[in-house]
């Protein structure tokens, strides 16, 4: 982030624009947020400016999500947070953790098609599937792991 003024006196009432530019290198669509705190001399507190950039994905580009649940040998299923899933291309490996609800997703090109994963889990049986990136549409592949216990 960069400002073009990072200096102004202002008299009581007077404004000023200051032009903010965003140049940033993300690798995942969504929306980044920061702040320009204003720092002055006066008795008086100005709060922070908040500054957002919304990155939107390629139109080549296809969201893999998906949940991994954990099945245990009395057939009762739950998330599996901190499971491994791994996506192979023929371009480049990725390695996912899955979050606190036992899910994960990414933004990849479908130029990396096709995908296969590989879902596993420290007492779990791992599962591995193929699957293919459709440009724009969001590609769901879901795991349920059996419990070798």
């Amino acid at each position: 982030m960069s400002l073009d003024k990072t200096e102004a006196t202002l008299a009581p009432g007077q404004s000023t624009t200051v032009k903010v530019t965003l140049t940033a290198s993300v690798d995942q669509p969504g929306t980044y947020s920061g702040a320009v705190t204003i720092g002055e001399n006066t008795p008086y507190t100005v709060p922070a400016v908040g500054v957002t950039m919304n990155v939107t994905p390629p139109t080549t580009w296809s969201k893999l999500q998906g949940t991994v649940t954990g099945v245990s040998s009395s057939g009762a299923t739950a998330a599996l947070p901190g499971a491994i899933v791994e996506v192979d291309s023929w371009a480049q490996s990725y390695t996912f953790i899955t979050d606190k609800n036992g899910q994960y997703a990414y933004w990849l090109d479908r130029r990396n098609n096709p995908l296969t994963l590989i879902a596993a889990k420290d007492g779990y049986k791992p599962q591995t599937r193929t699957t293919k990136l459709v440009a724009g549409t969001p590609v769901t592949e879901n795991f349920a792991l059996k419990s070798i216990k």
